[in-house]
């Protein structure tokens, strides 16, 4: 009966030992090629599959990039009605506001930046009417 016992438990830790492994996907590697004893229609066709390659990666980092300035967009758009609502609730020193923002740009642009843009922004986060009509 001894001997049974130890056998049950090391069936259990060589299973929990060997997890699976996940399959990654190789990357296709170049054969080095010597470009002498290639035709001119052989390094077309060498050019274009490389290009293909290339122009399918820069896609999907694209796709990728786009879904992260989609999200940033949305996280903007919220904060922004967040705001308001704060403002509409609580009031704000519109001047105090535009001061900050001008001082914000001057130092983050070496004097250079307008901060127009932000001004009007902060001024239509902080207007009490509705922002878009239903």
């Amino acid at each position: 009966m001894a001997q049974t016992k130890p056998a049950k438990k090391a069936a259990p830790k060589a299973a929990a030992k060997a997890p699976q492994k996940k399959a990654v996907p190789k990357t296709p590697r170049t054969k080095a090629v010597n470009l002498d004893t290639l035709t001119g229609e052989e390094l077309v066709v060498q050019n274009l599959s490389t290009l293909s390659s290339l122009v399918g990666t820069l896609s999907e980092t694209l796709d990728v990039l786009v879904q992260k300035v989609e999200n940033m967009a949305y996280h903007l758009i919220a904060t922004e009605e967040v705001l308001a609502e704060v403002v509409s609730a609580t009031g704000l020193d519109l001047a105090r506001v535009n001061a900050r923002i001008r001082t914000k740009i001057a130092a983050g642009t070496d004097q250079q930046g307008d901060p127009t843009r932000a001004i009007d922004i902060a001024a239509t986060i902080a207007s009490p009417q509705a922002k878009f009509k239903k």
